[in-house]
């Protein structure tokens, strides 16, 4: 990289001035120091990764540098010049735009909407739609995003959508784009489509800020890369200069030998089975799933795992075929008969599905046993707190007190909510979609030692998981699905991942 100053080198009067410097940038919460008196610079043209597990700073430091939060102390330097950002526009105004995880865009808008929005084209107060809808599409094309301009934001795939969101920071002007986890739901074409994009950015002077759990990007796209740990900048290195195991230690401390945890846990009858099953979006899919079993179901997003997965839930009706409990026949006509017979999802968008955000993290571990909680209309209010309690002792889930917000709560925390809530329920068969999509190395692990934990008690799991090497070591038997299909099953480490590739791509 041409530019290698880091936040720890003796400043040298010949050096570039950074496109950006944060000097000593702090940020408090009520009972919470988040952000510790950071040092770092960027330069222009650099791709400058920053990891660290969730709870560690890095969303504080995102919403510093867009407007988002104001700081409680230090200085943040645009071009060797004092800024405050106040509000976002504050931000936008001097060409920084973030592209985040949750994409926060307007469902019920087109494409072309969502990315003139706040800059709309009008003549006398009227929208010129058209003129916008073919402005967008050649954004679009140009980016080389195969994405209708024209079409509804809400009809488009999670992917799609944080395509719709990169391309609306594109068009503004960027000078300094954030990218939060980028490709957690993006195909492996999409994927590319992304890492050309920011590689132009990187040869026109753009800097990017890119923040992944996925270490393997790291080392694709970055030029440097800084740790954040419990708030506070622990390095900052070359990418080149690294290794995997290294950023690991920085990011908790220690070391983590096996990051996909796997025990051998014997295998004991059939508690789920699937005959021919189809339904909105998948066709003739027959599977089992046994106590003590990990069931992993493979394939691009879009090719029918999730519809599958959400009609055995009761999520959506099916059109034929059958399905089977503990050898009996299994009727669910909706998400309450699921729960009832003892199924759980931890669906793919916490956020939209697996969460109620306006509620606390207690509301939420408990929301599928209020039931339980209740007698006579009223909730006994101290079983709730020992239940939600017990699952943030056990779940080590990071916050500030049971009432919290569950908003408020890093993503890696907030998955271990959705997953909290269902062991209190006490299911038998947890399907697990994209479990570890936004979560750091550490949750990882303990989302797979939890994992283990529920088969030891005689639980079933089905896993869906578009990264491959994941759904590979865990899986004791593996589906692949392409366009709606089961097109392969393979029992555990029969099949390398060339061979499972080309299945879910149809090569």
């Amino acid at each position: 990289m041409r530019n290698a100053c880091g936040p720890e080198a003796t400043a040298d009067p010949g050096a570039p001035v950074p496109l950006i410097e944060l000097r000593k940038l702090d940020k408090r919460f009520p009972g919470t120091h988040a952000l510790k008196a950071v040092d770092l610079s960027l330069f222009a043209g650099e791709v400058h990764a920053i990891v660290g597990e969730n709870g560690a700073g890095k969303s504080t430091l995102i919403k510093l540098l867009t407007g988002a939060y104001t700081k409680s102390g230090g200085e943040i330097l645009w071009e060797g010049r004092p800024v405050v950002f106040a509000r976002p526009n504050d931000a936008i105004s001097l060409g920084i735009n973030a592209v985040h995880q949750e994409v926060v865009l307007c469902r019920h808008l087109t494409v072309a909407a969502n990315i003139f929005l706040g800059g709309e084209d009008s003549r006398l107060g009227i929208l010129k739609n058209g003129a916008m809808v073919r402005a967008a599409q050649r954004i679009l094309d140009g980016l080389g995003f195969s994405i209708s301009a024209s079409a509804n934001l809400g009809s488009l795939t999670i992917g799609q959508q944080q395509l719709v969101a990169t391309a609306r920071a594109a068009a503004r002007g960027s000078r300094l784009i954030i990218f939060d986890e980028p490709t957690a739901y993006l195909t492996r074409q999409e994927t590319e489509q992304l890492f050309k994009l920011i590689r132009r950015m990187h040869a026109d002077h753009i800097t990017v800020i890119y923040i992944s759990h996925r270490l393997e990007e790291i080392f694709q796209l970055a030029d440097r890369v800084s740790v954040l740990r419990d708030g506070v900048l622990v390095s900052t290195r070359r990418v080149a200069e690294t290794d995997e195991q290294t950023l690991i230690r920085d990011m908790v401390s220690r070391s983590i030998g096996n990051l996909h945890y796997k025990e051998d846990i014997g295998h004991g009858a059939v508690i789920f089975e699937a005959k021919d099953l189809t339904g909105q979006g998948f066709e003739n899919i027959s599977m089992t799933v046994r106590s003590g079993e990990i069931a992993g179901l493979y394939g691009l997003i879009g090719a029918g795992r999730s519809e599958f997965v959400q009609c055995v839930f009761g999520r959506r009706p099916k059109t034929g075929g059958e399905m089977r409990w503990r050898g009996e026949p299994l009727r669910i006509r909706s998400e309450r008969d699921a729960m009832r017979r003892g199924i759980a999802l931890i669906p793919e968008s916490r956020r939209d599905q697996g969460l109620c955000l306006n509620l606390g993290v207690s509301h939420n571990l408990n929301l599928p046993i209020f039931d339980r909680l209740t007698r006579h209309l009223l909730i006994n209010r101290q079983a709730e707190m020992e239940h939600a309690d017990r699952q943030i002792a056990d779940l080590r889930i990071v916050t500030a007190s049971r009432a919290l917000g569950v908003n408020l709560l890093s993503g890696g925390n907030q998955q271990k909510v959705v997953v909290g809530k269902w062991l209190n329920h006490g299911a038998e068969l947890f399907i697990l979609d994209e479990p570890t999509v936004g979560v750091d190395v550490g949750t990882k692990v303990e989302i797979y030692k939890l994992m283990a934990a529920l088969l030891r008690k005689g639980a079933g799991i089905i896993l869906i998981s578009s990264y491959l090497p994941e759904v590979y070591d865990l899986s004791d038997s593996l589906y692949v699905f392409r366009r709606g299909r089961m097109v392969a099953q393979h029992a555990r480490n029969s099949a390398d991942h060339e061979t499972i590739l080309k299945e879910a791509i149809g090569a």
